[in-house]
């Protein structure tokens, strides 16, 4: 008999885990079943997938259709995961998530045991493949060295054409994910001494990146690196670090939007339906007009016209008479209206994942440095390096399961060999494969 897998969601991280499923489900046996509150196209091409619309507020049918379910996978927004899970370790249901675990749901770890299953969470990109790549790293290092630095940083972007998009940045996961990005500030560590930075400084406390053939990003401080020294198993460590990454020129025009409060997601704002893009990026200024503003960006913000913040704050059509079309919202919600304008994929854009790591240790008595570097290229919108990067870890770890069982219960986040070494492996023949340079120092 055939093993009951269920996908929530069906949003844009979906496209490779779903397609590589479905092209194993013989070998795998078992029975795909989709639920979202719309149907993507591309569901289409899959005609054996089980698909249907889903209210996820509507928990007795959500009980239904999770009768039966050996593994259920959910890809609907981080709040919702903590009731998906309570059902699944209430039914025995094995779970597994690209998600951050919350303490909130690090609750349910006596549940899922009790019932004799497992919920595995930050099996994703980041998290999850930073995860799996840096433990690797970490556990071979460990063995004979003194690991001194690590910093890692992730970033999802678009190929780089300052022509068509100076920003080099387009939505390839949840849209006001982005535009709340930093917002509860972040921690690290930086040569002994823990470091708070606050929303307002996120974007302005940079390091500078650079991979092989001349490609230079930035990376800014993401959430708190300092639990990763016990989770990495890195007590000793002087410096840790973990961050996004996106092309130069981004942080500082988002910093600037920031410093105007115009990502602001509690205060309220109205549209008499006269509001236009240059009337919102105008909100806190308060320019007369366009040359006004645009004397106030340089005089005040340092902003020169022919500087790489000009032109995306251009290119993005905030100097524009344009109307917005929302009527109420947060400061936030009007910001994403506008950014969607040129920040949607189009079917020609190329998405770019881009992860590095960076360890600086002693090996008798001499200091190194080791760069890892990850690059992967979409296919196009629907088939994105984020969705394979993302989706791909998901859909290895329910193969290996099913292939070879696992004795795991409760929750579990992918900091094992036993879990790391057979997804590295595999999503390696996928073509997620990273690249090391050695450096003496």
């Amino acid at each position: 008999m055939s093993k009951k897998i269920v996908i929530l969601g069906a949003g844009k991280s979906s496209s490779y885990l779903i397609k590589y499923l479905y092209n194993k489900r013989k070998e795998l046996n078992i029975s795909l079943n989709v639920f979202s509150d719309n149907k993507p196209k591309y569901i289409n091409d899959f005609n054996e997938i089980s698909f249907a619309i889903l209210d996820i507020k509507d928990r007795e049918k959500l009980l239904q259709i999770l009768q039966g379910t050996y593994i259920v996978v959910s890809l609907l927004p981080p709040f919702l995961h903590f009731e998906i899970a309570e059902i699944c370790s209430k039914n025995k249901i094995n779970m597994i998530t690209a998600s951050y675990l919350d303490d909130k749901i690090k609750k349910l770890e006596k549940s899922f045991i009790d019932n004799d299953c497992f919920l595995f969470m930050e099996m994703g990109l980041d998290p999850g493949i930073d995860h799996m790549s840096a433990m690797k790293m970490i556990d071979k290092l460990n063995k004979s060295n003194q690991i001194i630095e690590f910093e890692s940083y992730t970033g999802g972007l678009v190929k780089l054409d300052k022509k068509n998009n100076p920003w080099g940045y387009k939505f390839t996961w949840n849209p006001m994910n982005v535009i709340l990005a930093g917002s509860e500030g972040a921690k690290y560590l930086k040569d002994g001494i823990n470091k708070s930075i606050s929303y307002n400084e996120i974007f302005k406390d940079l390091t500078s990146i650079n991979i092989p053939k001349n490609e230079y990003f930035e990376g800014y401080a993401n959430r708190n690196s300092l639990k990763y020294k016990s989770l990495y198993n890195l007590n000793d460590i002087k410096t840790i670090k973990r961050g996004t990454l996106r092309h130069k020129g981004f942080c500082k025009t988002w910093s600037l939007l920031i410093d105007l409060g115009l990502t602001n997601n509690i205060k309220t704002l109205y549209n008499n339906n006269e509001m236009t893009f240059f009337d919102f990026f105008n909100y806190n200024i308060k320019a007369n007009d366009l040359q006004d503003l645009k004397n106030i960006l340089d005089k005040v913000y340092g902003i020169k016209n022919n500087s790489q913040v000009y032109k995306n704050l251009e290119w993005s059509g905030f100097f524009s008479n344009k109307k917005i079309s929302i009527k109420e919202g947060n400061f936030s919600n009007f910001l994403l209206s506008i950014l969607m304008d040129k920040w949607t994929l189009s079917k020609g854009d190329v998405d770019l994942i881009v992860m590095t790591h960076s360890f600086v240790y002693k090996s008798e008595k001499k200091l190194k440095k080791l760069i890892s570097y990850l690059r992967i290229e979409g296919e196009d919108n629907i088939y994105t390096a984020m969705s394979k990067t993302v989706g791909l870890p998901m859909a290895v770890l329910i193969e290996h399961i099913l292939k070879n069982g696992i004795d795991k219960k409760g929750i579990q986040l992918p900091f094992n060999k036993e879990v790391y070494n057979p997804i590295l492996k595999k999503l390696k023949k996928l073509g997620v494969e990273f690249k090391e340079m050695q450096i003496n120092i």
